[in-house]
């Protein structure tokens, strides 16, 4: 195990070519950190995130849940990326990162919401070459190492309205997943046997938050909500892999509706990050981070049940892993509408993304789509 470790670090810190991967900034670290975000939270940039009842940043939130609602997400990933020399094009990936589930808790004045979300993903493909020096002969030797899978949020959340202008609710997080990992290495020899390491790693740990939204007024919403998660725990077979710290979360977000029809929302995050440094292989490097996104919604009034709102937003964030001493960031311009169907059983939100990733030796570029659909039984 010691020698595919020692194999995975070369790898990932070395230029070479990948492919299949989510971001080549998820090769190191945990992975590329995900968004707990319905649909209409991400066209909007993430803004309403902290006051949003669908996703599943603030527990508070659940308590504007009336309803019974169900809700889930599909996206799709088109992007290409730079790195040192390499340069590959015509990268995709489908995933369904979000699902929810929730309402009013009959006879009590709580409500409830289940969800899962992508909190790491961990798929990538990467082979580099290079020379190694065995026995006084310098041989070519190429590495490949290649992971499937992603570590993924559930999370479990009460709230209620103990005053009609104050929400209140908490939330308890179960992290698992798992990852298929392959570690090889060929030589131009073939006096030398390729290598090969084939394993399972399963990933588990906790967490829990807290949360709050007030309604100073019907034109004014506020919110804020705090995170603490434990150690994400790694397994290989039975055996222990390892360890990594996680991050104290703190966000805090507003909502202004000035006239009826106009939405202004914008959402702050921020993720101690640096805690996972110690449990880190050199030469990668964790950092704090920060988010922030806003967005405008524009809306007509009903007409005969249906209506299709403009939402646009912009995103900034930092981005928690690298191999170098330089952070990372992500500028992410959105846009998308929604619809009403069914006599307001059910709507189909859509969004797309326009993203921007540099630094740290790399440059990556691409689009994201996604669409959202809630159902209320």
């Amino acid at each position: 195990m010691r020698r595919a470790a020692m194999l995975v670090v070369m790898a990932l810190v070395a230029p070479g070519w990948a492919a299949a991967q989510n971001s080549v900034y998820g090769l190191i670290g945990i992975g590329f950190p995900g968004e707990p975000l319905a649909v209409r939270a991400r066209s909007l940039g993430g803004g309403i995130g902290a006051l949003d009842p669908t996703s599943a940043l603030n527990p508070a939130t659940v308590a504007g849940l009336g309803r019974l609602v169900a809700g889930g997400a599909a996206g799709t990933t088109l992007r290409r990326y730079t790195a040192g020399d390499s340069t590959v094009s015509g990268l995709r990936e489908t995933r369904f990162p979000y699902g929810m589930f929730g309402g009013r808790i009959p006879s009590t004045p709580l409500s409830f919401a289940v969800s899962f979300s992508t909190y790491a993903e961990r798929t990538y493909d990467v082979t580099t070459t290079g020379t190694q020096v065995l026995r006084g002969d310098t041989l070519e030797v190429t590495d490949r190492v290649a992971s499937d899978g992603a570590v993924t949020d559930f999370r479990g959340a009460l709230a209620f309205r103990p005053w009609p202008r104050l929400l209140v609710g908490g939330a308890f997080h179960l992290l698992g997943g798992s990852s298929r990992l392959t570690v090889g290495r060929t030589f131009s020899s073939s006096d030398y046997s390729p290598y090969v390491e084939r394993s399972q790693l399963v990933f588990s740990g906790t967490g829990v938050s807290a949360g709050v939204v007030l309604l100073p007024t019907g034109a004014i919403e506020l919110a804020a909500s705090a995170r603490v998660d434990g150690d994400l725990e790694t397994k290989s077979g039975t055996l222990g892999a390892g360890s990594v710290r996680l991050p104290v979360t703190l966000s805090g977000g507003v909502r202004l509706t000035p006239v009826p029809g106009l939405s202004l929302s914008s959402t702050a995050v921020r993720r101690s990050w640096s805690r996972a440094q110690p449990d880190l292989l050199a030469p990668s490097r964790a950092f704090d981070t920060w988010e922030i996104g806003s967005g405008i919604e524009l809306s007509r009034p009903r007409a005969r049940g249906a209506t299709l709102p403009i939402r646009v937003g912009y995103r900034y964030r930092q981005l928690p892993f690298s191999n170098v001493a330089t952070q990372a960031t992500e500028s992410v311009f959105t846009g998308g509408t929604g619809a009403v169907l069914a006599g307001g059983r059910a709507s189909l939100d859509a969004s797309v993304e326009r993203f921007h990733r540099s630094g740290g030796g790399a440059d990556e570029r691409g689009w994201y789509f996604s669409l959202g659909v809630i159902l209320i039984p």
